[in-house]
């Protein structure tokens, strides 16, 4: 999963200053005597002309003199926010010369520029030299919990987690308990434990050698492996306190876990579903509910309880009309509209009588009203899922290439908009039709044709043959593609055609709809993807029943995941609205939900390597 680290978590500590002030505290009087007036200390200089003055004595200076020059003029230019131009100093310092205390000095400056520009490769070779793990007994306290705190987001940032987890127990051992920065660390340890697979989890539980680590891994285990029985989960994690009593998790739990009670006090007993059963949407509303259905029989089986389910057809009459039937029968949640048209006008009410989790999204903007809740299966989230994948692996300069479509619009707008916030540059942006030539198109978007127009003039001008092979334009670094499968499949070699086959490209999950094809998808060899984890799980029971009774076409398996999330979802509903940490892993992904109530996803990542989609690390956003 992905989920969202504000950059204010990037501990942006001061670094202790190297300076102080000597006052003058004491006044000198003998007998007989005036006393002396204290003196004033000298005004500070301009720091500009100090930044000056140290670089032009670096210039004639060798280290470790040198290095020790150019840190200082680093460190006051950071001060000033000119983080650039002190990386650029700090990346020229030859660190082996600098003594220890220079040696910390220059490893926070550092980190903290790196992170703030969000260079998260560079910090982390910054903050993983050996020399470091070396002087950690020489580090006073801020500086370890400093330091352990930013090698803990930068490892999560990166994906890699289990290294994360090991860095924050170092770092809660170093703060004092129940204090407002341990409890944040121990929430952020949780959410690093349950993006791990069960399998993993069960690994780590049987072979950790800590007692306090094996607590935390078999907790998180309970948890990940439960999410679908909340009676279960709840049994099992009172069991897992009676024998850790005096586990950090049981002391304080998981604010997830700690709502488990009251969910189930609260759970809803009777539920509408409010699908099209007619109309060019039947098929999709048809989808939505045998996914619904799968994982209530599912329910069924394993023994929980579940409520009273009633259909209603919304592609007849007045939605509004339909609703307020559902809620007079006896619903106290409805499922559902799908049609974003009915889902904008129960936006417009003012408050709904009952929670009801619709299945897809509005595109006003405007605050829903109280009891709404939004989920679907948007293109702008994998968008700015994209952007920020992207970004983390240090690309800087982009090209859209997207569909002229809704769908795909909508979809390049956002990584547009996303990639911008971030501070990425937007070089170019093509939208393709219906049986558009793309090696034209892809000829003009990478400049082949101005290439080979400038050796055509070059040959004109000395009028004689040149060996020439055209070249794309070298300003971009990756490309967006926003395009379904047949289309993807003609535009990748196209790419290398055209001299780009080193161009990283990141598309959406419409190029891939599970359907394993290793001849037709070697086409899209080396394109990463953000996908459903639904199309990589081979055990859920789930999608065993949907295929074995319905067998479902490739082109509506999102919507099967979308209906079983749904029914997994709804009871909930306030576990992620009251703990803003709290995620659900299902079958559409990662699952929190935004102040607006809108349930946002982060799915899995996957390359296609000869013809296969293969799942990648996660890598986590921020925001």
């Amino acid at each position: 999963m992905i989920f969202p680290i504000p950059r204010s978590r990037h501990s942006r500590l001061l670094l202790p200053t190297l300076l102080s002030t000597l006052l003058v505290l004491g006044l000198v009087a003998c007998a007989g005597q005036e006393t002396l007036p204290v003196q004033e200390p000298a005004p500070s200089a301009n720091p500009q002309a100090e930044i000056n003055r140290l670089l032009a004595e670096a210039k004639t200076s060798t280290s470790p003199q040198k290095a020790s020059l150019l840190l200082e003029a680093a460190e006051l230019l950071q001060t000033q926010g000119r983080n650039k131009r002190a990386s650029t100093l700090l990346q020229g310092i030859d660190a082996s010369s600098l003594n220890s205390r220079q040696y910390i000095q220059y490893t926070l400056l550092f980190s903290d520029i790196a992170l703030l520009d969000d260079a998260y490769f560079l910090a982390e070779r910054i903050l993983t030299n050996p020399r470091l793990d070396r002087q950690w007994q020489s580090l006073d306290l801020e500086q370890q919990v400093t330091l352990r705190q930013r090698r803990a987001d930068v490892f999560m940032l990166l994906g890699e987690t289990e290294t994360s987890i090991n860095e924050r127990l170092q770092l809660q051992a170093l703060l004092e308990p129940e204090s407002p920065r341990a409890l944040s660390n121990q929430d952020n340890l949780w959410q690093s434990l349950m993006t791990l697979s069960p399998a993993r989890l069960e690994q780590l539980s049987r072979e950790s050698k800590k007692p306090e680590l094996q607590g935390w891994f078999s907790l998180a285990l309970i948890s990940k492996n439960n999410q679908s029985n909340m009676e279960k989960q709840l049994a099992q994690v009172n069991m897992w306190r009676s024998q850790w009593p005096r586990h950090p998790a049981s002391v304080r739990l998981p604010k997830d876990l700690q709502l488990l009670q009251r969910l189930l006090a609260e759970r809803p007993q009777r539920v509408a579903l409010l699908l099209p059963q007619q109309g060019r949407l039947e098929k999709a509303g048809n989808a939505v509910r045998d996914g619904f259905l799968a994982a209530y029989y599912q329910a069924r089986l394993q023994q929980s309880k579940v409520p009273l389910i009633k259909t209603y057809d919304s592609s007849q009459g007045d939605i509004l009309a339909t609703y307020q039937q559902a809620v007079d029968e006896g619903a106290e949640l409805v499922i559902g509209p799908l049609d974003k048209a009915n889902v904008e006008l129960l936006s417009k009410l003012d408050t709904l009588p009952v929670p009801t989790l619709a299945v897809n999204y509005t595109d006003n903007g405007s605050e829903p009203p109280p009891g709404l809740y939004q989920f679907g299966l948007a293109v702008e989230d994998e968008a700015r899922q994209t952007a920020q994948r992207a970004w983390i692996e240090g690309h800087r300069s982009a090209m859209i290439l997207a569909a002229d479509s809704d769908w795909s619009g909508r979809g390049a707008d956002t990584f547009r908009d996303s990639w911008q916030a971030l501070g990425g540059t937007v070089v170019a942006d093509h939208r393709f039709r219906e049986r558009e030539n793309f090696s034209e198109l892809i000829s003009r978007a990478l400049h082949i044709n101005q290439s080979e127009e400038r050796a055509k003039a070059m040959r004109g001008l000395l009028n004689r043959n040149l060996e020439f092979e055209p070249r794309r334009r070298q300003d971009i670094d990756m490309l967006f593609l926003v395009a379904r499968s047949q289309e993807a499949r003609q535009i990748n070699p196209t790419l290398a055609f055209h001299y780009a086959s080193q161009l990283p490209v990141f598309a959406t999950s419409y190029i891939f709809d599970g359907d394993e094809d290793g001849k037709g998808d070697r086409d899209l060899n080396g394109i990463k993807f953000s996908t459903l984890p639904w199309y990589f799980d081979k055990s859920s029971p789930e999608k065993r029943a949907i295929q074995a009774t319905v067998n479902p076409a490739p082109s509506y398996q999102r919507l099967y995941a979308l209906g079983i999330d749904s029914f997994h979802l709804y009871p909930r509903l306030q576990q992620l609205e009251q703990s803003p940490l709290a995620r659900f892993y299902g079958s559409t992904g990662s699952l929190s939900l935004s102040p607006q109530r809108r349930i946002e996803r982060d799915q899995v990542w996957a390359e296609i390597v000869n013809g296969s989609a293969r799942p990648l690390p996660m890598l986590v956003s921020h925001d």
